[in-house]
């Protein structure tokens, strides 16, 4: 139960990025809030990062950094700067059924329940927060699916390419790494530093430290002890926060059709998290795709 509580706090904390970057932080080039919510707390860990650590296992941390962290930064960052938050965070919630598909692709098929539930998690996450009111950027829309391959990808490898290293050791050098690259990518593109006021300051700590730092840290800790095709339906809690975060922060208000969507998310969660009845000689998610 300890590592469920822990798995959640991520979601939570992700969950306000949408609503606290357009509020407070609508005019600041998104490429680098990216960049600089990457590398801060990855500064900040780097007391709990030993230099052996990062010689032995750089390579593993760039290439699950790059998914998990870098590479779905940026895209999730070019995909809210094009789409309403809520759009966004529908399309990023397909990541369980991505997970699905790469594990039955991989021939692990999945279970009936986790599929169905899967489904009806993104299509209750559509209900609740998909009402654009004017056609979709399909760029936008390209970039929020892609961030959501990304992480799912991300996700999949994870298991496999951080055994052996602490859960804390991994998010600080994948936060690190990425965030340098990413930092060194947008100073080439010539683009001048932004300038925060006070408030926009307060959302960047919120977004960078707290919900990259601390955000990352309990996902890979939880990522240890909980399968990842189960820990992935998680994440459909951060539309939920975001749709939260709208009504405390914006003004919104929830129809009776948006409540029920909220108990058809909570129900699909739960309904993944049931351990199914599994035979001795079938190998289990994690270990069909390493």
């Amino acid at each position: 139960m300890k590592y469920w509580l822990i798995g959640v706090l991520a979601p939570l904390l992700w969950g306000t990025t949408y609503a606290v970057t357009q509020h407070w932080m609508a005019d600041i080039d998104p490429l680098w809030i990216a960049a600089l919510r990457v590398l801060v707390p990855g500064l900040l860990m780097l007391p709990f990062l030993p230099l052996t650590v990062i010689r032995q296992h750089w390579h593993r941390m760039l290439l699950l950094g790059g998914l998990n962290i870098g590479i779905f930064t940026v895209l999730l960052f070019q995909a809210i700067s094009r789409l309403p938050g809520g759009v966004a965070a529908t399309l990023v919630s397909t990541v369980p059924l991505q997970i699905l598909l790469m594990r039955w692709v991989s021939g692990s098929r999945p279970q009936t329940a986790s599929l169905l539930a899967s489904i009806g998690g993104s299509a209750g996450v559509a209900l609740l927060v998909w009402r654009a009111s004017e056609p979709l950027n399909p760029v936008g829309v390209g970039f929020a699916l892609a961030a959501g391959f990304c992480m799912a990808l991300g996700m999949v490898l994870t298991p496999r390419y951080s055994r052996g290293v602490p859960p804390l050791q991994m998010a600080a050098g994948q936060l690190l790494l990425c965030g340098l690259i990413l930092v060194a990518a947008v100073l080439s593109t010539g683009r001048a530093l932004p300038e925060f006021d006070a408030a926009a300051l307060m959302a960047f700590i919120w977004i960078a430290p707290l919900g990259m730092g601390v955000g990352f840290y309990c996902w890979f800790l939880a990522m240890q002890h909980i399968p990842t095709d189960k820990l992935s339906f998680l994440g459909l809690l951060n539309p939920l926060i975001a749709v939260g975060c709208g009504v405390v922060l914006m003004g919104e208000t929830l129809t009776l059709m948006q409540l029920l969507a909220v108990g058809i998310v909570l129900s699909c969660v739960l309904v993944a998290q049931v351990k199914p009845k599994q035979s001795p000689a079938q190998p289990s998610a994690d270990k069909a795709v390493c």
